[in-house]
């Protein structure tokens, strides 16, 4: 998922076949800072830093981190002008002092830029030219802050083999037609007949993505080594992944250097996408894991990681502790009554990591988690409500509201008392829990 409309791709296309934007949960500052503290650097602080991000469309992500983070600065960059025109009439609608936006060409941002605790260019990589590639990384050396990160998406080997011979297939098919409408129904109708899995996936995604994304003129994935090894040319070195429990597997792997075993994983796991963290190459990592760095973090429960089955019943608690709060983080030491000690606290939270159950933070989100006497929803998931029944909350999620939430945010602008709103006491309560008030 990138936005291509960078470079190369012709406007009209996506005036004839939009490309949403949305929130990306792995590109908020919090994570990369929570990666960042894991693995031993000192991050600036989520709730004052400084954000570029590098082809950001109509503003579906950098948008609500800057409306959730109002003492922190953003920079919002795309060549598309028509996409910036509308992330800029979002960003004067919400008030936005803190978003600068700008219409502009990535090799044209090595100088007038200050410098950026976090860069984040997401599903942009594998879609450029190999010059552009150069520049993407050269800009990130160059303006990334002492200790700042910066996030690279990209499609990656071995696991983008299957969808590059049907991207193949679809491509000779569709040679010669230049309307987007039709090029789809030729691409859906051929998918159609295919006996491939991969085919049928392909099938299920939504015109957008399939239109930019596998159709596009350049889709260009690497192995993890080269991706690597081209980042240390720019002097930029691996961090981790934004989901730092892909680093790990049970399985026995035949080297301990820290970038042949990355390599080495995407072998075992066929990983075909990568969200990787870069930072600067002279500053000192520690990549050794261990639980006595727990205390640093709050922790949530991970919605798409796995779910233990007959745990131990102090790992149960634990995990239970973390789903009831969800989406919001728990602080180590309120955790801490469900183990039978500090020690045991952190080697539970460290397994669960590893495992993929919980996600790091280390920050606390801005929302109002009980309903107050008068409630009133984020002036930004009401704006966003007025066109959608999808809204980003607090914790940069995107939220889908049944007609009923729907409808009631929309009402919930602080006029009300909750008295007044008795009627509706449970979806109340849930958007609360859903991190959507303020």
């Amino acid at each position: 998922m990138r936005d291509v409309r960078l470079f190369f791709v012709p406007l009209n296309s996506y005036d004839q076949v939009p490309y949403r934007t949305f929130p990306r949960r792995q590109t908020h500052p919090n994570r990369l800072a929570a990666v960042a503290t894991l693995f031993g650097m000192t991050p600036a602080p989520v709730d004052r830093c400084r954000v570029l991000e590098i082809g950001c469309g109509a503003g579906g992500n950098v948008i609500p981190l800057a409306y959730h983070l109002p003492h922190s600065h953003f920079y919002g960059i795309d060549l598309a002008a028509n996409a910036i025109d509308a992330a800029r009439r979002a960003a004067g609608d919400l008030e936005l002092g803190n978003l600068e936006l700008r219409a502009a060409d990535l090799r044209d941002l090595a100088s007038g830029l200050p410098e950026f605790d976090y860069i984040f260019a997401h599903g942009l990589y594998s879609w450029i030219p190999a010059e552009v590639r150069d520049a993407l990384l050269a800009l990130c050396r160059q303006r990334l802050a002492p200790h700042g990160v910066a996030f690279v998406s990209y499609n990656a080997y071995p696991g983008r083999y299957p969808r590059r011979m049907l991207r193949e297939i679809l491509l000779r098919h569709t040679r010669g037609i230049e309307d987007p409408t039709a090029l789809l129904a030729e691409a859906r109708r051929l998918l159609a007949q295919l006996p491939h899995p991969e085919a049928a996936a392909l099938l299920e995604q939504e015109d957008d993505i399939l239109f930019h994304d596998d159709l596009a003129p350049i889709n260009h994935p690497v192995w993890f080594h080269e991706f690597a090894a081209h980042a240390a040319r720019h002097r930029l070195q691996y961090l981790g992944e934004a989901d730092p429990h892909e680093m790990f597997d049970p399985r026995e792997i035949p080297h301990t250097d820290l970038l042949e075993r990355e390599q080495y994983l995407d072998f075992l796991k066929l990983r075909r996408f990568r969200q990787t963290l870069l930072c600067r190459s002279e500053v000192p990592l520690s990549h050794h894991v261990h639980a006595g760095r727990m205390d640093q973090f709050l922790f949530s429960d991970n919605p798409h990681g796995r779910r233990l089955r007959g745990a131990d019943p102090v790992v149960e608690s634990v995990t239970q502790a973390l789903q009831d709060a969800s989406p919001l983080p728990v602080e180590f030491a309120e955790l801490a009554p469900y183990a039978g000690s500090p020690d045991a606290l952190r080697e539970i939270l460290l397994s669960l990591l590893i495992a993929g159950c919980v996600d790091l933070h280390v920050y606390h989100f801005p929302c109002q988690e009980e309903v107050t006497v008068r409630p009133r929803a984020s002036r930004l998931a009401r704006y966003q409500a007025v066109h959608s029944n999808t809204v980003t909350n607090a914790c940069h999620i995107p939220v889908q509201l049944d007609p009923a939430a729907h409808k009631l945010l929309l009402r919930l602008d602080g006029t009300r008392t909750r008295s007044a709103l008795a009627a509706h006491r449970a979806t109340v309560s849930w958007l609360a829990r859903m991190a959507l008030l303020e």
